[in-house]
């Protein structure tokens, strides 16, 4: 009986240490799993396909994701019924969650018109080759309007002036879809403007000539230009021909420029008369 004793307790105090090693590889586990943050996702209607804009929106365009809860975009669905019908105002590419900002508003019919947002205006202008910047104006790209225009009252003289600025290509020709950046030749441009802009563009387009001018789609500043005058050209091609004429040997001097006579009139007592300056030369003329 004592021997029973003997192994009994040493073998109750291993099993004990086993089981409470056991219970703390347990416990630790446990822990560890509550530590670990747990992954919620979502239900995302996502393009099964690249969808251009202007596209009605069909239940065969679109599929249904899971997606983690923190990069599911605001605007999204989670429920393709809400998007069928509806049209894209902007491309949508293969895998891209749908959202509201990407969509025209409801009711609307697809097609060009569609993409147009509420209170902006499409207006189309011709081009050529040249004003068309070789043709690298492309949907989506941005531009500045150029005019020149000729005085009414000065004959000869003309002024270019920005009149527009950061403003988007929606269409060239026929075409609102931009599938490639390669230079396509074309000979009207659409653009998107405000009321006000329109028609500033549509005077601009009947009383002088347009030019666009490509910007980076990601320069979206204002420039305050004054504009430029062709007698301004003209003044300094004619100070710079002057230089080459001359040479280095002799010095231009501010009489030299083509400048407007300064004329002072002069009273003495009861005489009048009018001092000319002109040339760096001074001509008195006496009057009555």
């Amino acid at each position: 009986m004592i021997l029973r004793i003997k192994f009994i307790i040493p073998i109750a105090i291993v099993a004990s240490v086993f089981a409470t090693f056991g219970l703390y590889k347990v416990l630790l586990q446990q822990n560890k799993r509550n530590d670990t943050p747990r992954v919620v996702y979502r239900k995302v209607a996502v393009a099964n396909h690249d969808l251009q804009m202007g596209k009605k929106i069909e239940a065969a365009d679109l599929s249904i994701s899971d997606w983690p809860e923190s990069i599911v975009p605001v605007g999204s669905y989670s429920n393709a019924e809400q998007v069928i019908g509806r049209v894209l105002k902007t491309e949508s590419q293969t895998g891209e969650a749908v959202i509201e900002n990407k969509l025209a508003p409801k009711g609307s019919e697809g097609g060009f018109s569609s993409i147009i947002p509420a209170g902006m205006r499409a207006l189309t202008v011709s081009v050529n080759n040249s004003s068309g910047v070789g043709g690298f104006i492309l949907p989506n790209t941005r531009v500045d309007v150029l005019v020149t225009v000729s005085s009414p009252v000065q004959k000869g003289e003309s002024t270019t002036k920005i009149i527009l600025e950061d403003i988007k290509v929606l269409a060239v020709d026929q075409t609102f879809e931009r599938k490639e950046d390669d230079p396509v030749i074309v000979q009207t441009v659409t653009l998107l403007v405000t009321p006000e802009d329109a028609e500033k563009l549509v005077l601009a387009s009947t009383e002088g000539k347009l030019q666009l001018s490509l910007r980076n789609t990601s320069d979206r500043s204002v420039m305050a230009t004054s504009g430029v005058q062709l007698k301004e050209l003209v003044v300094k091609q004619s100070g710079t021909s002057a230089q080459k004429a001359t040479g280095p040997a002799r010095r231009i001097q501010p009489a030299d420029a083509a400048q407007n006579p300064k004329v002072i009139e002069i009273i003495r007592s009861s005489q009048r008369a009018e001092v000319t300056f002109e040339n760096g030369e001074r001509k008195e003329t006496k009057k009555r």
